[in-house]
């Protein structure tokens, strides 16, 4: 079977601003991380650990770069 993994993200009054503001995508995920957001990455790892994926499939579907 498959399984999802999920990135969801509600856009409030900061992360509208930094958008207005034409901000930068570095700007935008680090609001995102401190309003914790779980990331495509942060879920799938969730997934590995608990047993439903291995890392290689999450590795082959998720840029995991900054996570190791």
């Amino acid at each position: 079977g498959r399984l999802a993994i999920m990135e969801l993200m509600r856009i409030n009054a900061d992360m509208d601003e930094l958008i207005a503001h034409r901000s930068t995508l570095r700007e935008m995920q680090q609001l995102a991380r401190r309003q914790g957001v779980v990331t495509l990455a942060d879920d799938g790892l969730r997934r590995v650990l608990d047993g439903s994926t291995s890392l290689e499939e999450i590795g082959r579907v998720v840029d995991l770069t900054d996570r190791m």
